[in-house]
């Protein structure tokens, strides 16, 4: 990256379930003339750049980029067609994405992405008609290791994650990590519980929590961001 750019990095997947859309803005556009120029570079899964889309929008309005239309070549992974995007802008500018899930909405900052030893700790509430997913980008161009390690009850299961460079993966908590555990007494009701995601590999990898609060019908599902980094 350089020193004169804004790179960030977002998760973004596409309907019918979610749409992602960019905001791009300078900082200061009071003292910004002329137009920004914007580069996006998309990514599926596996970190192959499927599209990039170069844009420019005046230094003193706030640019949108709904990125359905750029995003029709991603690949399905846990039943969602997902990647991530990566923006530069001139330094100076500023990123910000929503995140339509369901009927709700969510606003991601400029992520900070965890790396080697370094760790996110999440709380969340296991059971009661509730399902987590993890979200994990890696922002790098080389693979990408996470230990997670769950918390609750007398149990802490521990599982490694990889991550393709530039690459995403989508995890059902219940579905695919705690179906395998021993203790499953947050089956039978609420339960406390942590998530730490620790690096194990130099690569920066960001991400979300993403709960799904279960309705009489898969359309009264509701869903919310519980965290993001």
């Amino acid at each position: 990256m350089s020193v004169s750019e804004t790179t960030s990095h977002f998760w973004i997947a596409n309907p019918p379930a979610f749409s992602s859309t960019i905001f791009i803005a300078s900082e200061d556009q009071a003292a910004v003339d002329g137009r920004i120029p914007t580069s996006l570079e998309i990514f599926d899964i596996d970190g192959v750049k499927v599209n990039t889309v170069d844009v420019e929008f005046p230094a003193k309005e706030v640019g949108v980029i709904e990125l359905e239309p750029f995003a029709s070549a991603l690949k399905m992974q846990g039943g969602i067609a997902h990647g991530h995007v990566r923006i530069r802008s001139p330094r100076g500018t500023r990123h910000v994405c929503r995140q339509t899930i369901g009927t709700s909405v969510a606003v991601y900052q400029d992520p900070v992405p965890v790396r080697l030893r370094e760790s996110a700790f999440v709380p969340l509430v296991l059971g009661g008609r509730r399902e987590h997913m993890l979200v994990l980008v890696n922002t790098s161009e080389e693979e990408g290791q996470l230990a997670c390690r769950f918390f609750y009850g007398n149990r802490s299961p521990e599982w490694t994650l990889t991550i393709p460079a530039l690459g995403s993966r989508v995890v059902s908590v219940e579905n695919e990590l705690l179906d395998s555990a021993d203790d499953k007494a947050w089956e039978k009701g609420a339960v406390q519980a942590y998530v730490r995601l620790t690096g194990r590999h130099n690569a920066a990898i960001s991400g979300h929590v993403i709960e799904r609060m279960l309705g009489e019908s898969p359309a009264d599902d509701a869903y919310r961001c519980l965290t993001s980094w």
